[in-house]
């Protein structure tokens, strides 16, 4: 529900492209939420719900517009694309990807190493992650 201090440096930046004149976009990610976020976690994180997801949306434009202009900022979610991709959609979009790709992240790594489970759903995050990038 809160950003911390490592986003503030993005969002300084923002705003100094707002002083300049710029319209910016603030991304949600809403649907990577639902997945679960499992960077530096050492077990599955729970998704979760699109409610709490919009909970914690509005927590962060309370946040965030302390700093960004709401004048100057469009607040988008990425569930906007990701929500119309269809099982054969991240079918082709796992397929680009590895196992072994994946077990290369340290989070996983130390989790299979140290045989802690790793759900199937918690690979969809990085993958959602780099489509929506």
């Amino acid at each position: 529900p809160d950003l911390h201090l490592g986003h503030t440096v993005l969002i300084n930046k923002l705003r100094q492209f707002q002083d300049l004149g710029h319209q910016v976009i603030f991304l949600i990610g809403d649907f990577t939420g639902m997945i679960g976020d499992p960077s530096g976690k050492s077990a599955t994180r729970p998704p979760l719900t699109r409610e709490q997801v919009l909970d914690y949306a509005e927590t962060y434009k309370a946040q965030v517009f302390k700093i960004l202009d709401p004048a100057k900022t469009e607040v988008a979610f990425n569930s906007t694309w990701m929500d119309k991709l269809s099982p054969a959609d991240f079918i082709r979009l796992a397929s680009n990807y590895t196992v072994a790709r994946m077990l290369e992240r340290d989070d996983f790594d130390k989790r299979y190493t140290g045989n802690q489970p790793i759900a199937i759903h918690e690979f969809l995050y990085p993958l959602v992650q780099v489509y929506g990038s």
